[in-house]
C-alpha cells in the first residue's frame, strides 16, 4: 500500500495534469501578446485571467505562465503543458485535443497611412511583403495562401515589431489583431502612421488545449464547465470589459 501511495505521489510530480496529489494544471501562454497574453510568471492578460477563473470555477488549481510563442508551442506537443490562446488549424487539430472556443479574434490588415489598397481575400495580398508574429498560425485559409506562395511572409518577434516595420516602410502591410493593435498605436502615438483596411483577414476561434497523447478530455471538460458558469454569472463579460473597454492594463 504504502508502495503504491508513494508511485502515485511520484508520478504526480512529473505529471502536469495529475488530480490526486492536487497539483496545478500548467498551461502556458504566448509572453508578448498584449492585452491577451503577456508577461512571464505569472503571466498576465485577459486569455491568462479567464483561464483561471475558468479552472477556480470548476475546482481545479492551475499557474498560467508565459513563453516565446513557438517554445509555448513545443512545450504543448511534448506534453508539458496545456497552451492557452490557440487557434485551430488542421495540423495542429492532429497532434491537440481542444476545449470549447473562449474569446473570437478578429484579424485586419493594416498598412502605413496613405498606402491602402483593395482587400478581400487572400488573393489581394498578391506579391506583398506580410509583416506576421513568428511561429504564428492565423488560421487555414492565411496559411494556406503563405504555404503557396501568395504573399511574402516577414516574421518579426511581436506585434509592436511588425507595426514599427510597417511604419518604417519594410513592410507592405501586417496582419494584426484589431483590439492588439489599438492599444499598441495609442500608447505608441503612431494613430497617424498606419490604418486598417475594412474587410477581415480572419476571424479566429481562441481554445485551450493539451496534446493527445496525454488524453485529458475529461481536464477540459472541467475547463468547459468552468467557463459556462463565468458566462452565466456574469463575470466573463466583465472580465472582456475590463480589459478591453476599460483601462489599458497591457502597460502593467
Amino acid at each position: 500500500m504504502k508502495k503504491t501511495l508513494l508511485l502515485t505521489v511520484m508520478l504526480c510530480a512529473a505529471w502536469p495534469f495529475c488530480s490526486a496529489a492536487e497539483n496545478p494544471v500548467r498551461v502556458a501562454v504566448d509572453a508578448a501578446y498584449p492585452p491577451y497574453m503577456y508577461g512571464t510568471e505569472p503571466a498576465k492578460g485577459l486569455y491568462a485571467d479567464i483561464i483561471r477563473m475558468a479552472f477556480s470555477l470548476s475546482g481545479r488549481p492551475v499557474t498560467v505562465a508565459g513563453y516565446p510563442w513557438k517554445r509555448v508551442l513545443e512545450l504543448g506537443r511534448q506534453g508539458e503543458v496545456a497552451i492557452g490562446g490557440i487557434y485551430q488549424n488542421p495540423s495542429r487539430m492532429a497532434v491537440f485535443d481542444y476545449s470549447m472556443p473562449f474569446y473570437l479574434e478578429t484579424l485586419k490588415v493594416c498598412v502605413k497611412a496613405g498606402h491602402g489598397f483593395a482587400f478581400r481575400g487572400m488573393v489581394d495580398l498578391n506579391g506583398k511583403r506580410v509583416g506576421i508574429n513568428r511561429g504564428w498560425s492565423y488560421g487555414e485559409v492565411f496559411d494556406s495562401a503563405r504555404r503557396e506562395g501568395v504573399f511574402i511572409a516577414e516574421e518579426a518577434a511581436d506585434n509592436q515589431a511588425n507595426l514599427r516595420k510597417l511604419i518604417l516602410g519594410r513592410v507592405d502591410c501586417i496582419i494584426i489583431d484589431e483590439i492588439s493593435l489599438q492599444q499598441i498605436v495609442k500608447r505608441e502615438n503612431w494613430e497617424n502612421e498606419v490604418d486598417t483596411l475594412a474587410f477581415p483577414a480572419a476571424v479566429n476561434s481562441v481554445h485551450l488545449v493539451v496534446a493527445k497523447h496525454l488524453q485529458q478530455i475529461r481536464l477540459l471538460d472541467r475547463f468547459n464547465q468552468g467557463l459556462a458558469e463565468m458566462k452565466a454569472n456574469g463575470s466573463y463579460t466583465r472580465l472582456i470589459d475590463r480589459y478591453l473597454h476599460g483601462k489599458d492594463l497591457s502597460s502593467q
